[in-house]
């Protein structure tokens, strides 16, 4: 199996500039690798400490957030590096201020990972979430790094449990500590012969906490659009929709033309799937919707539906809302339902949410509700807009969340162990 993956990897360097001629996310993927180590040699100091968190794409980053503004606080001295596997998480924090450098991570060859750890020289290393690269945990054991996974959740469907996974359980078993969500990965883990867990619980849910005591500003243009676009009427805010989901939500919708704002915020933003959400949409809601980077003052305060074409800015989104629809429940995996949950108003989930932890508790306390279908919808938006409901639900949400406050404190207490000052 490692033999296969090391052919694996060595084929998709050979594949990426290719690729990268006919797809513009695999040319950032391609291009951005490219001058990671004079990168690294120009942004990082040798004379210093360094910690290095590793995220997959955003989600995981904002999901790193409170331990990188714990690190800065508990270790000014030592310098961080921030490192994305995906455009779309680098691209968007690659100013990150909570960072002294913040790069691409090379793929996972050997040659990459050895040179990758030989260059910044870390003092710990930090995974979050699902991120296991087998030869860069090798690089890591090979130079003595410790190294900590955190806010991690682990079922037997994940690659690790199966027949073909040795080569990942190898790689897992290379952490220094696997700091878990839930106690049943603790046992998960300790079938397969990983003791080196604790309990810590999920990160998100202080990011979402410090969030809501201050959220991220929009910039003072589109505030101004989007307070226009709301003006007085209740709003809804959709986020990281999909075409499913929209399929679902669109009939609801239009029997309520005028009675609600609705934000769209798609999953992917380019004017192809744009083009294609805003075709699933009746006609009547066409003639009353607008994209958000083609909207003026003017424009925006008669339309009803507003097209949010562009990432980021989701989580500013959120506050300004009476009642969100989180995406991704119909095909392509639930999204982030806590940066909607913390405000404590209804929310409404696609059916297959089953593997997010969060999402099962909300729907098990009737702090989220399940639409199966449109009609499903429609009954949401009328539940939505009830005061008994939404009193209801507010309550349900703030007890659960702050129920689970204090994740980073605890992993913050497993990394002191392993940190030299």
């Amino acid at each position: 199996m490692s033999i296969l993956y090391q052919f694996i990897v060595t084929l998709s360097q050979g594949i990426l500039p290719i690729a990268a001629l006919f797809s513009s996310k695999i040319k950032k993927f391609h291009s951005g690798r490219k001058e990671v180590f004079k990168q690294l040699k120009k942004e990082l100091d040798p004379r210093k400490k360094t910690l290095w968190l590793h995220a997959a794409s955003l989600g995981e980053y904002e999901q790193g957030v409170p331990v990188l503004e714990a690190l800065r606080q508990a270790y000014p001295k030592h310098q961080i590096l921030v490192s994305f596997f995906s455009p779309s998480g680098y691209e968007i924090r690659k100013n990150s201020t909570l960072a002294d450098c913040v790069c691409y991570l090379p793929i996972d060859s050997f040659k990459n990972a050895r040179r990758f750890i030989r260059h910044i020289n870390p003092s710990l290393a930090l995974f979050v979430k699902y991120e296991v690269w087998p030869n860069y945990m090798l690089a890591l054991q090979e130079a003595a790094v410790p190294s900590i996974l955190f806010s991690g959740i682990f079922r037997p469907s994940q690659i690790y449990f199966k027949w073909y996974g040795g080569l990942m359980r190898e790689s897992l078993q290379g952490f220094s500590k696997i700091l878990v969500q839930d106690s049943d990965s603790i046992k998960a883990l300790a079938g397969i012969g990983i003791s080196n867990t604790a309990l810590t619980g999920d990160t998100r849910f202080d990011r979402v906490h410090s969030l809501s005591l201050r959220p991220n500003a929009l910039p003072t243009n589109l505030e101004t659009l989007i307070q226009n676009f709301i003006g007085q009427t209740p709003c809804m805010v959709a986020g990281s929709v999909w075409p499913e989901d929209l399929e679902v939500l669109a009939p609801a919708l239009a029997q309520h033309p005028n009675s609600l704002k609705i934000i769209l915020a798609p999953h992917k933003v380019d004017p192809s799937h744009i083009a294609s959400l805003v075709g699933l949409l009746p006609e009547t809601l066409i003639e009353t919707s607008c994209l958000l980077s083609k909207a003026s003052v003017n424009h925006i305060s008669k339309a009803n539906i507003l097209i949010v074409d562009q990432i980021g800015i989701l989580n500013s989104l959120y506050p300004l809302a009476q009642m969100a629809f989180i995406g991704g429940g119909f095909k392509t995996g639930l999204h982030n339902t806590l940066e909607a949950a913390v405000y404590g108003i209804p929310l409404a989930i696609g059916p297959d949410f089953n593997r997010f932890k969060e999402a099962v508790e909300l729907v098990e306390l009737g702090g989220a509700y399940v639409v199966n279908n449109s009609t499903d919808a429609a009954q949401f938006l009328e539940r939505a807009s009830e005061r008994n409901y939404q009193k209801e639900v507010y309550d349900i949400q703030k007890k659960y969340l702050a129920s689970q406050l204090g994740s980073t404190q605890k992993i913050m207490r497993e990394i002191k162990h392993m940190i030299t000052e």
